[in-house]
């Protein structure tokens, strides 16, 4: 194991959080337009490899992908590793925003993202702790 190792996946997080939080904010600023269907962000390759370790036990369940089985949008325009895919479906006023849940998204993943900075700034901190032999360098 290299000592780096830990860190690139804690940047893949940082990267993942910071690109759904866009995606989040933009539903958030779409709440009041008709026809908008709310989008999340996927990581594809967590996705990917989680269809080989799940299967289904039962034809009623869902597979990885979810109900429809797609893993992704495919669209180019999507953040490098990571899908855009639609999660909601248009109301009575053909709006897929539900402003409270994407709230409480936009929240959740703002914690998520500043424990995995937390956590970063800490490895760091171990690192340089090891490399002045224990002095504040």
């Amino acid at each position: 194991m290299k000592i780096f190792d830990e860190l690139s996946g804690l940047e893949t997080h940082a990267d993942y959080h910071l690109a759904r939080h866009g995606v989040l904010a933009s539903n958030l600023s779409h709440a009041q337009t008709p026809g908008y269907v709310a989008k999340d962000l996927v990581f594809d390759e967590a996705m990917t490899s989680a269809e080989g370790v799940l299967a289904r036990s039962d034809e009623a369940h869902f597979g990885p992908g979810g109900p429809t089985g797609a893993v992704g949008s495919g669209n180019p325009a999507d953040p490098e590793g990571f899908s855009v895919v639609d999660i909601e479906t248009a109301r009575f006023d053909q709006n897929g925003v539900r402003l409270e849940k994407a709230m409480a998204q936009v929240s959740a993943n703002r914690l998520r993202y500043e424990a995995g900075i937390e956590i970063t700034r800490r490895r760091l901190a171990l690192l340089r702790y090891a490399a002045t032999d224990g002095g504040v360098g």
